[in-house]
């Protein structure tokens, strides 16, 4: 039983490592795409890049880990079942749950990961992104071309006549700014980069003008003096502040002081956080203890492709009453608790009545329902691709 066990562990955790670096490969591509261009523009070295990437992995892992999980043990026991394994097994006298115990394992350490990735991972990871890539931005900002039109920031244009990098002062300066929304343009005679008393890159700007375009296509212009415009950019380590800092990179301690201290929007946020920090690890265990009887129901007939397909269509519908439920919590027309844990509450009852279905060697009426809609629209579909043997028919 030992042997078999291992054998069991050993072929689910192998299916869902490999779903796993999968998943998360195709998720972070764009990301990785991002910081490549990021990475070009400034003159950091290769290894930051890296680094980087590392810190923004946890971020991605909380998604596609229980994509993973439930992909792999499906795919490792529609495998099994393919080969007659798992007839072989039953015949035995080995009962569903016997042979679910061993992969039961994999499900709780996958949910332990989760909840170390909510709480701990995931929030130390954000601080230290967004302050290495406000060091990089920061940089190149520093480095700036005279007399050339150069977008140091995404939606900030600057022109230069020329420069005195020693001193850091601008002359002849032109700046179309639309990071918040509405254009403005802005003319100045000098100006220099300097730090502010919170540690933000500002561009001190004297003896110029600034011209915004309306909501009704009309133009206000205003005439300064002295004008500081925050780069938004800070190359320090924020503080564990509630009110400063966004709600998702919060830490334990400061997202439960957020919970009592602030305004009602900022606690109702900090409550949502909390409830999706415990939500998604929940997920994980419901889903893959889902994967276990809905994998063993796949008879040796079933195609590889209806396990992928099966997969997808409950993460789909999981993760959209999961989007839904946070929408309305947002919106405050439900509970954060309800909108978070209503899904889950639902997907929980559904594996209960399939594990229950299975360990009485009862066919399971959604999955035999979901396996014949599969195998019809394969059938229907026109194309050379799709085969089907006659042990399929």
């Amino acid at each position: 039983m030992k042997r078999l066990s291992r054998y069991l562990l050993a072929e689910c955790t192998l299916k869902a490592a490999l779903a796993l670096l999968v998943l998360t490969f195709l998720i972070l591509l764009p990301q990785l795409v991002k910081l490549m261009y990021l990475w070009i523009d400034s003159t950091l070295a290769l290894g930051v890049l890296l680094h980087m990437t590392i810190l923004i992995l946890p971020k991605f892992l909380v998604a596609t880990l229980p994509m993973a999980l439930l992909l792999g043990i499906l795919l490792a026991l529609g495998h099994l079942s393919q080969e007659s394994e798992i007839v072989v097994m039953r015949a035995s006298g080995l009962s569903l749950y016997q042979i679910a115990r061993p992969i039961a394992i994999l499900v709780l350490l996958a949910t332990v990961f989760s909840l170390w990735l909510n709480w701990v991972a995931v929030p130390q990871a954000h601080q230290l992104f967004y302050q290495m890539k406000g060091v990089m931005l920061t940089r190149n900002t520093l480095a700036i071309k005279s007399n050339t039109f150069q977008q140091i920031l995404p939606g900030l244009t600057l022109y230069v006549v020329e420069q005195n990098s020693t001193e850091r002062i601008l002359s002849g300066i032109l700046i179309h700014d639309q990071r918040r929304g509405e254009p403005e343009t802005i003319v100045a005679r000098r100006g220099r980069l300097h730090q502010d008393s919170l540690g933000h890159m500002a561009l001190y700007l004297e003896g110029g003008s600034r011209q915004m375009q309306l909501a009704d296509g009309g133009l206000r212009r205003m005439d300064f003096a002295t004008f500081d415009l925050d780069l938004g950019l800070d190359g320090t380590t924020p503080a564990d502040d509630p009110e400063t800092r966004s709600i998702a990179i919060h830490t334990l301690p400061a997202l439960y002081r957020a919970l009592h201290v602030g305004s009602e929007e900022r606690i109702h946020l900090a409550r949502m956080e909390w409830q999706r920090r415990l939500a998604i690890p929940m997920a994980t265990l419901i889903l893959g203890l889902l994967a276990i009887p809905l994998g063993i129901q796949q008879s040796h007939r079933t195609r590889r492709s209806h396990g992928f397909i099966l997969a997808i269509l409950i993460l789909v519908g999981h993760f959209t009453l999961i989007t839904l439920g946070e929408f309305l919590a947002r919106r405050q027309i439900l509970d954060p608790i309800s909108g978070y844990w209503l899904p889950n509450v639902g997907m929980a009852l559904l594996a209960w009545h399939v594990f229950r279905e299975s360990a009485r060697d009862r066919p399971v009426f959604l999955a035999d329902r979901v396996q014949a809609t599969i195998h019809f629209l394969i059938r229907i579909v026109p194309g050379k691709r799709w085969v089907i043997s006659r042990g399929d028919v």
